[in-house]
């Protein structure tokens, strides 16, 4: 396993730095460029992106595989860009129809700021992606790699770029025995990225070297220089390699600890707007400040995720998380106080609900999903006394049983209106289940609105 990271002294981390610039100072970056590109030429991978890539195709592929994988990233990328084609439209787009096109890829921020970004192009340089690194730097989203990345691969100009494929193949030619976020380590990285690109470019150079050698680097630390054991036998540059004379594959390179998991349970609501107003018209209540649309009575509740949540700008089944642990352990959510207190201030503040007891029913569905940081269990239910469905209880990584509502729960007193900082919504809306694909979901909203159309009255 690659070592990870430990308190380094000053000496210590002089001592490896000046190992690998040593390294570095006498690399052969001729002959490793010539073995390099020819392990490409028979080896390189193909995407749609690099099989047309335009400065916009290979700027919005960069923003997609942030974090996310070139697998998944292929079967959006097509879709995208049938829809959004240019900058342009991009930038015409609302966000809700940019959202639904990212939906499920994750990491929503990404999303609004590539349609920032589009916005920005529009109004400063005429819908094209500008070709010089401190305007392209400047973009919502494009930090030091992607802006790299979209002179390289989009405009084929010397920029170098450092991802993960990129830092580990580099870390362990120099056989650098640092943590590779610190500041010494990733000046050293920055440095050999740059190097690996020749300064002879505008003359002599052939065509498409800083595009073909930045995809060539990056390819051989995905497909060869894994994170753990690693193709020695089969990587061209193995003969420059310092971790390869030193056998120290295994521990370079020197890795961050990982920040753990938070365990979390959230409780999402499938409500019907008969559950709060009856099977007849909704008689002029008001939804979050505004009335409601008439509409039918299994019209099921979203809500639009507010400012600094998890996906915000997204729709979802209205959700709350359960902070108190032994009502998580014990799925008692009827008798958690403060849910209910939270629960009903939503219903009557925001929805409009009349102030009536209404509780958290019995658990219907279960999902787990990772978030950023956490780990979570996310419960679906009705509301106490909402009409019922056919149990399909917790998914199959359970087993215990939904309890069963408790009565006469004691609640605390009202107190001030809630914030509309403090808010669970910045939107509530009725939708019908016809309307539910419609909606750009968080990944486990879709989830849960799959769960809802096909157990829900028709």
């Amino acid at each position: 396993m690659q070592r990870t990271t430990k308190k380094t002294s000053d000496a210590e981390t002089s001592a490896a730095s000046t190992g690998a610039l040593n390294v570095l100072s006498t690399f052969d970056f001729e002959r490793a460029r010539t073995a390099l590109l020819r392990w490409f030429d028979a080896n390189g991978r193909t995407f749609p992106w690099r099989s047309e890539p335009t400065p916009y195709r290979v700027w919005v592929s960069e923003i997609m595989l942030q974090q996310t994988t070139t697998q998944t990233v292929e079967g959006y990328f097509s879709r995208f860009l049938e829809r959004f084609p240019n900058a342009t439209a991009l930038a015409e787009a609302d966000e809700a129809t940019v959202l639904k096109y990212w939906e499920g890829l994750g990491y929503y921020r990404r999303a609004r700021s590539l349609r920032a970004a589009a916005v920005e192009m529009v109004e400063r340089f005429g819908g094209d992606v500008p070709e010089r690194f401190e305007d392209v730097l400047s973009l919502p989203g494009v930090g030091r790699y992607c802006a790299g990345a979209i002179l390289s691969f989009g405009f084929d100009r010397r920029a170098p770029i450092l991802e993960a494929n990129t830092t580990r193949l580099h870390a362990r030619l120099l056989g650098l025995r640092l943590e590779t976020t610190t500041a010494a380590a990733q000046k050293i990285l920055w440095r050999a990225a740059e190097d690996w690109l020749p300064l002879d470019a505008e003359k002599s150079r052939k065509p498409n070297v800083y595009r073909r050698l930045n995809g060539a680097l990056t390819d051989l630390g995905r497909l060869v220089c894994s994170p753990t054991s690693p193709k020695c036998d089969a990587c061209p540059l193995a003969e420059f390699c310092e971790s390869w004379r030193r056998d120290y594959q295994d521990v370079v390179p020197v890795l961050k600890k990982k920040a753990e998991t938070i365990p979390r349970t959230d409780v999402a609501f499938w409500i019907e707007r008969r559950d709060l107003f009856g099977d007849g018209e909704n008689g002029g209540k008001r939804c979050g400040g505004s009335v409601c649309d008439a509409g039918s009575p299994t019209d099921v509740l979203l809500i639009r995720r507010p400012e600094n949540a998890l996906w915000a700008g997204l729709w979802d089944f209205p959700r709350f998380e359960i902070t108190n642990e032994a009502f998580r352990a014990a799925l008692d959510f009827d008798a958690d106080v403060e849910l209910c207190d939270r629960l009903q201030r939503f219903l009557e503040e925001e929805v409009g609900a009349s102030p009536l007891d209404r509780r958290p029913g019995v658990v219907v569905y279960t999902v787990k999903h990772a978030a950023t940081r956490f780990k979570i269990t996310l419960r679906f239910c009705r509301l106490a006394g909402a009409a019922p469905v056919e149990k399909t209880l917790f998914d199959a990584l359970e087993s215990d049983a939904a309890p069963q509502p408790r009565q006469n729960v004691a609640k605390k007193a009202k107190t001030a209106k809630t914030p509309p900082s403090e808010r669970v919504a910045a939107e509530v809306r009725w939708v019908s289940l016809a309307e539910l694909d419609a909606y750009p979901l968080s990944s486990p909203g879709r989830k849960l609105a799959r769960f809802v159309l096909k157990n829900g009255v028709k």
